[in-house]
């Protein structure tokens, strides 16, 4: 049996939440930084069960503030390759990596 991840989109979110370059080897993230990050997937898996969705963005990075996430609104790099970045308007980014994609930000999740 394979054990299971999180999941490409919750890795690409919650990488992007924490400001972590997805290059950054996992033994470099000092523990403080894997419990928080941690912590962040409980909180947005949680959420997404009681939404039926994925929903990774804060109110205040979304095009429409009220009501619940629009499915354009609802991530922050996960397949945005080529858009701008809701925080920092730099272009997403995408690259294949161990047969995954992986999307982030240059600017908000430097190396």
């Amino acid at each position: 049996m394979i054990p299971a991840g999180v999941g490409n989109v919750y890795r690409a979110e919650v990488l992007f939440r924490a400001g972590l370059s997805p290059f950054r080897p996992g033994r470099d993230v000092p523990r403080a930084t894997w419990d928080a990050l941690w912590a962040d997937l409980v909180v947005l898996m949680k959420a997404g069960v009681r939404a039926g969705r994925i929903v990774t963005t804060a109110r205040e990075d979304r095009d429409r503030r009220s009501g619940p996430a629009a499915l354009e609104d609802a991530r922050y790099v996960y397949r945005r390759a080529g858009l701008p970045c809701r925080r920092c308007g730099s272009e997403v980014r995408t690259q294949v990596m161990a047969g995954r994609n992986l999307f982030w930000c240059p600017v908000c999740q430097p190396e």
